[in-house]
Parts: structure tokens; C-alpha cells; sequence
């Protein structure tokens, strides 16, 4: 266990936390760093700074003021040894945290032809899946949260294909590196926790930041 500012106490392993932007007020933006506050002022719309003020105040509680850095696809790390990863999607930001890369994923489930976008993105083995599929809206949301998950996990992002990595099962290799997945249902969302050690919470924690 470290002990970090603020008196957050973090025991190394992989924790996956949610909080819903409604209890958050824009007021908040001075909690937050210079170039934070900066970024929340760029945003256009008012969720999408809420948001943004959210993934900021996650920062401030977990990270004890570690430099944060970007690498060149856009992942954000910093200088403590903790890994992170934020998504946000609806009325909720999701943040992971560990002492080991981790890449994580939240989407609102909404009605769209997952077929025609599978097509675009999916690789042979992910569509077959969602083609046999009983619940193929479900199936298309549990396949692009773990890729999305994934993806941040190895750093890439969508600047890499995103056939060339399959979530059909719950593990993906490359260059002897492991990546576990594990999903969660919350509410009307999929989500999806992606991480080099296969050491997932049982839960989510849900917290008002």
C-alpha cells in the first residue's frame, strides 16, 4: 500500500471507480490544474465540461500530484509509478487505477446497426461472434468496450487499427505481453476494464468526487 496526498490510501492492484457528473458543479474548475481548467474551458458544450472537470478532480484525488505527461498517441502517464485511465460516456466518468498499464471503457447502450459498424472495426473472430449473437446490440458493446479497453491499455489508441487486435476471448498476447479483460454491467452502460495483470475488482466503486 502507498499513501498518497490528500490522505488516499491506494493498495497495489487494480481498482475501477464511477461517478455521475449531475453532482458536480462548474464551480469545481478551480480545484484543477492550470492546463486542466484550460482544457475544460476548450470543451463547447456543458457535459462535456463536466466531464472534463470530473476525469480532473479524479486526478487530483488518486495521482498525489504526480507530473502528468502524454505519450505520442495520447495516453496520458504519470511520473509516481501509478497507471490510470479515464472514459466517460452519458452522465458517468469512469477512472481505473494500478500499478501496472490499464485501459478502461464505458458506453452509453444505444440503438445502432452493429453489423454495418462491426464491419468497419471488428476483425473475422469478433464478427463471427457478433453474427451468431442472440443479443448482437449487447454483443457489439461488449466487443468495443474490451477494444477500446484494450487499445488504451497498449497505449495505441485508434491510432492502430482496430482489426488488428481480438477481444473474442477475454485475454489478447503480443510481443509476450498478456492483456486481460473483464466487463461490468452498469445501469444502461457496458464497461470494460482492460490490464497486463489479471487482478480485476469484483466491483465497481461509485463514488461522489
Amino acid at each position: 500500500m502507498i499513501r498518497l496526498m490528500h490522505s488516499v490510501a491506494i493498495d497495489m492492484k487494480t481498482r475501477l471507480f464511477i461517478t455521475d457528473i449531475r453532482k458536480i458543479s462548474f464551480d469545481r474548475v478551480g480545484e484543477l490544474s492550470p492546463e486542466r481548467a484550460e482544457r475544460v474551458q476548450r470543451c463547447r458544450r456543458a457535459d462535456d465540461k463536466l466531464r472534463c472537470i470530473a476525469g480532473g478532480l479524479f486526478m487530483n484525488k488518486f495521482l498525489g500530484g504526480a507530473k502528468i505527461t502524454v505519450n505520442e498517441f495520447g495516453k496520458p502517464e504519470c511520473d509516481n509509478g501509478l497507471c490510470f485511465n479515464i472514459s466517460h460516456s452519458g452522465s458517468y466518468v469512469l477512472f481505473a487505477l494500478s500499478d501496472s498499464e490499464v485501459g478502461c471503457d464505458i458506453e452509453e447502450i444505444r440503438f445502432l446497426n452493429g453489423i454495418r459498424l462491426g464491419k468497419i472495426v471488428f476483425c473475422d473472430n469478433e464478427m463471427k461472434l457478433l453474427g451468431n449473437a442472440f443479443d448482437r446490440l449487447g454483443t457489439f458493446f461488449e466487443l468495443w468496450t474490451k477494444k477500446e479497453a484494450l487499445l488504451k491499455c497498449m497505449g495505441d489508441g485508434f491510432h492502430r487499427g482496430a482489426k488488428s487486435v481480438d477481444v473474442s476471448s477475454g485475454k489478447f498476447s503480443e510481443n509476450q505481453i498478456e492483456y486481460y479483460m473483464k466487463q461490468y454491467k452498469f445501469s444502461d452502460y457496458e464497461i470494460s476494464l482492460c490490464s497486463v495483470q489479471n487482478d480485476f475488482p469484483k466491483d465497481i466503486e461509485f463514488i461522489t468526487l
